[in-house]
């Protein structure tokens, strides 16, 4: 398979070195020499420097190409190429990453799409993330947990100290086995193992479990399935786009919004029926009695700063907040963040990547899946059992 990428960012670095080692002809198009110059040092791909506007490139260019994935940060320049790409290089499939809310909004995603038969597939990194700690919220005592293509499964990270606190070893595994819950690995101390009698050291243990047993295990571990007071801090489309979600659920939830843009704050206040918006500074320690923070049973910290994110979850935690999500995109502050006391770590351009891929997986690849300390991946594949 022919790939042709264009944007040599994170995102684009990111998916011509999974999609390399996945064996695809990759192909990164570009208009920055340096960077080019870098990844085709470090990854098996072919770089090409080149303005990505120009109609003629794609009207020379000779190899046949089966995607065209467009990852720049122009949602217009993502937008016009994947027509070019359409149009010049007859690609099967194009994926453009869109930033811009009022494109993919619900009344303008479908005049986006179908009157434009060029764009195959928008991926909007906001609404993967915000989706994916919207699944998140309703999974206490799990830093990690990922719905499969199949729908009907779940792929769960639980702390083991926590799995320990009221149940024996020989329990535990009696209650897998009448549950089906399926053990996948654990690590210990940066090590991981699949030996399933050692888990009882382990520090993350990975489940796959039937979405319909979800319930019994929170409950046989000893939590409780309901988030009564959440505050988001930051509200840009990630915030406005859970918070949503949020509002459509059946649970009732207290949410609130801590902003710093006072123009953003109105604007959350007129598109958001049910969440109460506060407008300051989250670094301000004397608005946090006014949002409750010690008090929430949940804090998502999801400003365009990392290291905002990961101090304002930290105080978050110690201040008395019973449990925090981070959104992190430096995978370096990632990798430690648990061991800060921050329950889950959402990381947007791994999320964007894993989407991107699924989308060109030919059917037979459904989705992929980081766990172990990102030491390993879990694919999820469609089995053709076919009779010769």
């Amino acid at each position: 398979m022919n790939i042709l990428i264009l944007g040599s960012g994170v995102v684009g670095a990111n998916l011509a070195k999974k999609l390399s080692e996945q064996g695809k002809s990759v192909f990164l198009l570009d208009d920055d020499p340096s960077e080019l110059k870098r990844l085709s040092e470090r990854y098996d791909i072919k770089t090409i420097f080149e303005d990505p506007l120009n109609p003629t490139f794609y009207s020379n260019f000779k190899t046949k190409i089966d995607y065209f994935i467009a990852v720049t940060k122009s949602d217009e320049k993502n937008i016009i190429t994947c027509k070019f790409a359409k149009e010049f290089l007859k690609v099967d499939k194009t994926i453009a990453r869109i930033r811009n809310q009022n494109l993919i909004s619900d009344e303008n995603k479908s005049l986006l799409i179908d009157s434009n038969s060029f764009l195959d597939h928008i991926i909007s990194p906001e609404w993967e993330v915000a989706n994916n700690i919207f699944e998140k919220i309703h999974m206490p005592g799990a830093f990690f947990s990922e719905s499969l293509i199949s729908k009907n499964y779940l792929l769960i990270g639980m702390q083991s100290s926590d799995l320990f606190k009221h149940q024996s070893f020989e329990e535990i595994k009696n209650f897998f086995s009448l549950n089906n819950l399926c053990y996948i690995g654990h690590t210990f101390e940066d090590e991981s193992f699949f030996d399933f009698k050692n888990i009882s050291k382990s520090d993350q243990l990975y489940l796959l479990i039937k979405k319909e047993y979800l319930k019994k295990l929170i409950k046989f571990f000893g939590y409780k399935d309901y988030v009564l007071d959440i505050l988001i801090i930051g509200g840009g489309n990630i915030g406005q786009n859970l918070s949503k979600l949020i509002e459509q659920d059946e649970q009732q939830i207290n949410l609130k919004i801590l902003e710093y843009d006072k123009e953003r704050c109105d604007f959350l206040a007129s598109s958001l029926k049910n969440t109460s918006i506060f407008h300051g500074d989250a670094l301000d320690q004397s608005l946090y009695d006014e949002v409750k923070l010690n008090t929430s049973d949940l804090v998502i910290t999801v400003t365009d700063n990392d290291q905002i994110n990961t101090i304002l979850s930290i105080i978050s935690k110690k201040r008395g907040s019973k449990s925090v999500f981070a959104v992190v995109n430096n995978e370096s502050f990632s990798s430690f963040a648990n061991d800060l006391g921050i329950d889950v770590i959402i990381n947007p351009r791994e999320l964007t990547t894993s989407r991107i891929i699924e989308k060109i997986s030919e059917g037979s690849l459904l989705s992929y899946h980081s766990i172990l300390r990102d030491n390993f991946l879990l694919y999820e594949v469609k089995y053709r059992n076919e009779l010769f």
